[in-house]
């Protein structure tokens, strides 16, 4: 299924309707800020397996959970102050910000490393969703090479028997989130740059 939304003011009734799915353990290609990505329920491990399994033919795939706000992330992260002060003013925003995972995560997520990416998009895409969706999303670029595609229609070519739902909201102009480990107590910028507030 593949809906078409208002970029600024996605209609509530497909916003329920990608709510729903992700609920059902769907596969769903979406907006953000950054691009389009492809996300699921992250506490479900039907859902995961899913998401894994498309995204195998990379060798190297990054995916981070996508949360509300600080508060929810600490569910899932171990956010310290000096975390805290760096994130506050900057979120939601175009980062996604390497954390210690809390432990049952890297199992729940079947991942070994003991880091997990925590990013909250500004997208009103995802401010609408999380009214209607309490749980983080497990989210990925909706890419399976190296190669971005820009294009919704190429996407939808791309995905569209792969993932259960299109949230189509037009051309997004593809710019990667600042990647910023905050692990151990120091600012490790992995990718782009940690902007002023």
């Amino acid at each position: 299924m593949r809906f078409e939304a208002h970029p600024e003011n996605p209609q509530a009734r497909i916003v329920k309707l990608a709510a729903a799915a992700l609920e059902d353990d769907a596969l769903v290609l979406y907006p953000t800020e950054s691009g389009y990505a492809i996300g699921c329920n992250a506490e479900s491990p039907k859902a995961i397996h899913k998401l894994y399994a498309l995204k195998k033919p990379m060798k190297k795939f990054f995916m981070a959970l996508i949360v509300p706000d600080i508060r929810s992330a600490t569910a899932y992260a171990r956010i310290d102050n000096f975390a805290f002060n760096i994130m506050k003013p900057r979120v939601p925003g175009p980062y996604t910000f390497i954390l210690p995972a809390v432990p049952h995560i890297a199992r729940q997520l079947d991942v070994k490393r003991p880091e997990i990416g925590i990013r909250m998009p500004t997208h009103p895409f995802f401010k609408e969703l999380f009214q209607h969706f309490d749980k983080p999303i497990l989210s990925t670029a909706a890419k399976l090479s190296e190669e971005d595609i820009y294009d919704t229609d190429e996407l939808w070519k791309t995905f569209q028997h792969s993932v259960d739902m299109m949230v189509d909201c037009g051309p997004i102009e593809i710019n990667p989130t600042n990647i910023v480990s905050l692990v151990g107590g120091s600012i490790d910028i992995i990718r782009g740059e940690l902007l002023e507030p």
